[in-house]
């Protein structure tokens, strides 16, 4: 029996956005991650990232505010890059062409399965238009035309990217990393003017004596270095006298003369070299807190409690300029960090910050506290939410619950995409664990929390996979079949002797998709074989949660579905909410990713015989344009809340009579629109003391979580 669909009424919510300086009600968003950067004489700071869901790969920000997008990096075989570099005329950027797999044809593009590496050139005062030059290729479509220049050809999945730039009036330093050398082009014609041998060569700043200091060894088992040559390539003394376990990832030349190095290594500082007239240069001193973020209390920023430094730079102000994503620039031949972006200005003598930006979750949900709905987690952050304040003033930055130097097993570091997913926030014996899950659900990543000097860090706990993970890690998973890890001795690290196999499965657990109750029972929804139950047993020495595939129950696939999608189980009730497909309402491939046409409720779910209360045939059509589609699905209080996938709708059906009750779409807080939720578990919901819901929502488009406020 279906629900039936009345007329829906007007609902009153506003829109809101959560880990965005901008929610783009103003057209301008911070980027999701940054790179690289170069600091303008005005202040203006232009970023280069390989990439940005929206487009803003090259982008243009001064005074706290965004000024532009240079654009044309993005999509049609154009990607952003790793370097970026600007004078008083010309800004130059590090990107890439491909041809999406052979689709691509023509002189603007290499033959199928190569891939060009080279730097775009745009206008300092318009970074949307490129400037062309005689030998420029690419781009004939837009303005952008003619204003590339190739620099490595190299066949499909091979980094060639240009690792570092630095430009003057007259000349254009840049880093071929690949290619082991650094060439110097005429920064008006873009003529190759020479070049020089330097070993995988990255950053490079220019010193007043237009001698060149340059990062060395960003590919190799050789180490990093920090050398000193002369404009055409000589050899000026010996490298840096680095401080152990340094590792150096931008160098900038400070108003004083002095010689900056942004180290990311375990200090998380920049690092200030004197430079004597003769002689050696000398660390005489360094910028910021020691450890950045991660000194206690660890996770908590701050001001300079720096994360992940990507680029540094000054104004003629005399002004600092740092930028982080929570990694740093990505390693050689590696792929998106995707830990978002902070860019912030200080001044140098005084060390005070004038002004802080914000883009800070991708591909990446949002869940509350049950014990607090002030406090909503996303898959490595902890944000403070105020609802007293206006909307997207409501949130605040209070943790990074990921630490890369005390628990470098995260599986977060490990697993396919990269990104610490999709969150589940439980309280278990009074205390909160954090549940994730990648973006298509195949494992579940367990962390527990520790007061005291591990602060906002969650530490990693257990990893439960329906499959063995690519690649060498962990060590000790087997061949086939679902395993799992739990942190025996409690030291956040994966020991092969911590991991069990569930040899009776197979891969027949092979993408379903978890569920974490509020008893810390895990539930598994399978594609076809039913819904899996994985009881809490308890707690371990170390206070991680215990679980065993032999005391788990299979409950089979319940009337009317042929293929479930997605699962809620609420525990205080035992109800069961389910939704994927029927005969009636088919599956069909292409919608692979989603949540599917059919949510049903079951009541006494646990009791071996469930009543079924109703069926809801949910929003499906997939000839409109845009397609509707669903991709998630929350319950909280006497509501269901469904996300469509191309729509950025939210419908809202009455939980116990299945009645459909409105939608609530973005409003002109976010400039009425929102990204795609390309995520399984994409939304999530709470009903506060005063009966108002408030509704996350995935927003990968603009690097934020979407967040309604409903009061029925």
């Amino acid at each position: 029996m279906y629900a039936v669909c009345a007329q829906a009424a007007h609902l009153d919510y506003t829109t809101s956005w959560i880990g965005n300086t901008f929610g783009y009600g103003d057209g301008k968003w911070v980027q999701l991650n940054v790179e690289a950067i170069s600091v303008a004489p005005d202040g203006t700071v232009f970023t280069n990232a390989p990439w940005d869901e929206s487009g803003s790969e090259v982008a243009a920000y001064r005074n706290g505010d965004k000024l532009a997008v240079a654009g044309f990096t993005h999509g049609w075989g154009a990607h952003g890059g790793d370097a970026v570099a600007s004078n008083s005329t010309y800004l130059y950027a590090g990107m890439s062409i491909d041809t999406e797999d052979g689709v691509l044809v023509g002189s603007d593009y290499p033959p199928k399965g190569q891939a060009w590496f080279g730097i775009t050139r745009r206008q300092v005062s318009n970074i949307a238009k490129g400037v062309p030059f005689a030998s420029g290729i690419g781009n004939s479509a837009n303005s952008s035309k003619n204003s590339f220049v190739r620099l490595n050809a190299v066949r499909d999945g091979t980094d060639a990217s240009v690792r570092g730039l630095a430009a003057t009036e007259t000349e254009l330093f840049i880093a071929n990393t690949y290619a082991d050398r650094i060439e110097v082009l005429d920064a008006n014609s873009m003529r190759r003017m020479r070049s020089f041998a330097v070993p995988s060569p990255g950053r490079i700043a220019i010193d007043a004596d237009g001698s060149l200091w340059v990062i060395q060894g960003l590919r190799g088992d050789a180490g990093r270095s920090v050398a000193h040559y002369s404009p055409q390539g000589a050899l000026l003394g010996a490298a840096l006298a680095l401080p152990a376990q340094a590792v150096p990832v931008d160098v900038a030349i400070a108003p004083d003369g002095r010689l900056l190095v942004a180290d990311n290594g375990p200090s998380q500082q920049i690092l200030v070299f004197s430079k004597p007239a003769t002689g050696t240069a000398q660390l005489s001193g360094t910028i910021g807190t020691r450890a950045g973020i991660f000194h206690e209390t660890a996770g908590v920023p701050g001001v300079m409690r720096f994360n992940g430094i990507t680029g540094i730079g000054f104004d003629r102000a005399g002004n600092l300029y740092v930028a982080q994503n929570g990694f740093g620039p990505r390693a050689f031949a590696s792929g998106l960090n995707g830990e978002g972006t902070v860019i912030e200005s200080y001044n140098y003598a005084k060390r005070t910050l004038n002004w802080r930006l914000q883009g800070l979750t991708f591909v990446d949900g949002g869940d509350f506290d049950p014990a607090s709905p002030r406090d909503v987690f996303s898959g490595s952050k902890h944000f403070k939410i105020d609802y007293s304040r206006p909307p997207g003033q409501e949130w605040s930055y209070a943790g990074s619950t990921l630490n890369r130097f005390a628990y470098p097993d995260d599986p977060a570091f490990h697993l396919p995409k990269g990104v610490r997913g999709e969150p589940m926030v439980r309280r278990l014996n009074g205390q909160r664990f954090l549940f994730t899950i990648d973006m298509y659900s195949h494992y579940l990543s367990v962390f527990r929390f520790q007061a005291g000097a591990q602060g906002e860090t969650a530490i990693p706990s257990g990893l439960i996979s329906q499959t063995p993970i690519p690649g060498d890690w962990p060590a000790g998973q087997p061949a086939l079949g679902e395993f799992m890890w739990r942190d025996a001795n409690g030291d956040g690290r994966v020991g092969a002797g911590e991991i069990e196999s569930n040899p009776s499965a197979g891969n027949t657990a092979a993408n379903g998709f978890w569920w974490v109750d509020s008893a810390g029972d895990v539930w598994m929804g399978t594609l076809v074989s039913g819904i899996r139950k994985m009881p809490l047993q308890g707690f371990d020495a170390a206070g991680n949660p215990v679980y065993r595939y032999s005391a788990s129950t299979v409950f089979p696939m319940p009337a009317p579905f042929t293929r479930i999608a997605r699962i809620v189980y609420v525990a205080e009730t035992d109800t069961m909410y389910v939704t994927g497909f029927t005969s009636g309402y088919p599956y069909d491939a292409s919608h692979w990713k989603e949540a599917g046409r059919v949510l049903a409720r079951y009541d006494r779910w646990s009791s071996g015989h469930p009543s079924l209360q109703y069926t809801i045939a949910l929003p499906w059509t997939v000839d409109a344009s845009p397609q509707v589609t669903t991709v998630g699905v929350a319950v909280a209080g006497s509501h269901i809340f469904v996300a469509e996938l191309y729509t950025a709708r939210v419908d809202i059906y009455d939980n116990r009579t299945g009645q459909f009750i409105g939608s609530m779409t973005p409003g002109p807080e976010v400039g009425g629109t929102g990204g795609w939720v390309d995520v399984y578990l994409g939304i999530s919901a709470a009903r506060r003391d005063n009966g108002e819901y408030v509704v996350l929502v995935e927003d990968d488009a603009r690097a934020k979580i979407l967040m309604y406020r409903w009061k029925p």
